[in-house]
């Protein structure tokens, strides 16, 4: 009895790491333009922490609030932007992820939250495609979950708090 006990733990933990290794996402190889990026926008520095927002083209961002028009290089630099201003960002506009030069609103994005892709300013990717079909099509192949832009807002509202509180630990 011990004996197939041991086997069918030995069984069970094999087909454990290989569904593992079936439904691994896949490492996301696309970059950012880091290198001579092409001219996606004039507004070329992030209002926030002042980072090149034609090199990170792909997670750019521009918003209002009752302060004025402001442009960042990622949804974190928007999350830390509201907190600074103590305003909501309104008419949020996103890059499309996969196709930078194209810049859409933001609250009719479906974003994929947590791939293997790079994040900008965070570990946690934020990305946003325009079409449930394209956000679900890369969520399966690279991981992640597919919400909102409240929702990829929210979570990078909890890096900045998070950040945050960790800094003042030290």
């Amino acid at each position: 009895m011990r004996r197939e006990a041991t086997l069918i733990s030995l069984a069970l933990l094999a087909i454990a790491v290989f569904a593992g290794t079936i439904f691994t996402a896949e490492k996301f190889n696309i970059e950012h333009p880091i290198k001579n990026p092409p001219k996606y926008t004039d507004k070329e520095r992030c209002d926030n922490c002042g980072m090149d927002r034609n090199k990170w083209a792909r997670t750019r961002y521009e918003f209002e609030t009752s302060k004025g028009k402001f442009h960042t290089c990622s949804i974190h630099c928007v999350a830390v932007m509201k907190m600074k201003l103590a305003d909501t960002p309104k008419s949020v506009k996103a890059a499309e992820y996969l196709n930078p030069e194209k810049m859409f609103d933001a609250d009719t994005a479906f974003y994929v939250i947590g791939s293997t892709a790079p994040g900008t300013m965070t570990a946690k990717s934020k990305i946003a495609f325009p079409s449930k079909e394209e956000a679900e099509k890369f969520s399966a192949k690279y991981g992640g979950t597919v919400g909102s832009f409240s929702d990829a807002l929210s979570e990078a509202e909890k890096d900045v708090h998070g950040h945050r509180h960790h800094e003042h630990k030290h």
